[in-house]
């Protein structure tokens, strides 16, 4: 049998004692929020296992946040029967740390935390972190297209105010790089063109 074959009863053995709402429970508690909850309930129907992706940007100064409390919130989302890939934002740090490092120096940093948060006790036996930088330069003519797509069918305020975190400083002040950041991000996660997923903020 391959590991393949190994890892899915193993999950399956994890989360038979859990039912659906069980499970739909522990989602729609693990993330920021939920945009449309039904449409997370069918996929818990449809699938055993759909695909979560976490979005984490390495960082050499990890909070409490970004280490203890997403390994919380991602061995919960284990539990509740999914596939975690963690969508480690090399590229973007790069771009948005205002030229601090070079990529070679990120993914440095991101293995430091993918240990940070092995130590923390990650179930990373179920957990697959994924370089961005990698994704993308499988899939350019992919990617890019459908990003400047995105950016058409966005507005400036739109896009700023998904930089919750910069939010109040208006878009007038905003870098263009930081404006047109959400959509390199949602770009992102479509080209993976995954059919069952959910995207977890945490």
């Amino acid at each position: 049998m391959d590991n393949s074959a190994v890892s899915a009863m193993d999950l399956y053995r994890h989360t038979r004692g859990m039912s659906l709402v069980d499970r739909f429970t522990v989602l729609t508690n693990t993330g920021d929020e939920c945009i449309r909850e039904v449409e997370l309930w069918f996929l818990l129907k449809r699938k055993t296992t759909p695909v979560c992706y976490v979005w984490f940007e390495p960082s050499p100064k990890m909070s409490i946040d970004e280490g203890i409390m997403k390994t919380i919130y991602v061995n919960k989302i284990v539990k509740a029967g999914c596939t975690v890939k963690i969508l480690m934002a090399d590229l973007f740090a790069v771009c948005y740390k205002s030229g601090s490092y070079n990529l070679d120096q990120v993914r440095t940093i991101g293995s430091y935390n993918i240990e940070m948060w092995r130590a923390a006790g990650m179930d990373l036996e179920r957990v697959q972190p994924v370089w961005l930088s990698d994704e993308l330069n499988h899939h350019p003519s992919d990617y890019w297209p459908l990003a400047l797509d995105i950016s058409t069918k966005s507005t400036v305020d739109q896009m700023a105010r998904c930089r919750v975190d910069l939010e109040s400083f208006g878009p007038e002040i905003l870098s263009g790089a930081e404006l047109f950041y959400p959509c390199l991000q949602i770009a992102v996660i479509l080209v993976q063109k995954v059919v069952s997923c959910a995207i977890i903020t945490i």
